[in-house]
């Protein structure tokens, strides 16, 4: 696939996640909202580009979320993210450079296997 249009197919993916969603209260993270602070570093995780400052904000902006969310809203978000790196082949050893490029301390492994409920 050409990276064009695996960048084209993962904003259509989150455009339809974004009109479905249902409305989450003010301290939850939608599964949307975890992707779409993501998307600034699909490129990167793909293999296609070097860091960014988009995806190093978008990256910080998804770990506060995270952080302020709810045990049950942390476990979704993480088998979210889980299901759409497997998804979208994400580069595992990208994802870790990312943490480690923006400084990022991650509170769950960056792994493709991670346990979500832990």
């Amino acid at each position: 696939m050409a990276p064009g249009s695996s960048t084209c197919l993962v904003g259509l993916v989150v455009l339809a996640l974004i009109s479905i969603s249902p409305a989450v209260p003010a301290n939850a993270i939608s599964c949307t909202e975890a992707l779409t602070d993501l998307l600034p570093c699909q490129t990167f995780l793909l293999g296609f580009s070097d860091i960014t400052v988009p995806c190093c904000q978008g990256a910080n902006a998804l770990l506060q979320s995270y952080t302020n969310a709810t045990q049950t809203d942390r476990q979704s978000v993480c088998e979210c993210v889980k299901q759409a790196a497997i998804s979208f082949n994400i580069n595992e050893d990208r994802a870790i450079q990312l943490t480690k490029l923006c400084n990022i301390n991650a509170p769950l492994p960056i792994r493709l296997d991670v346990n979500c409920s832990a």
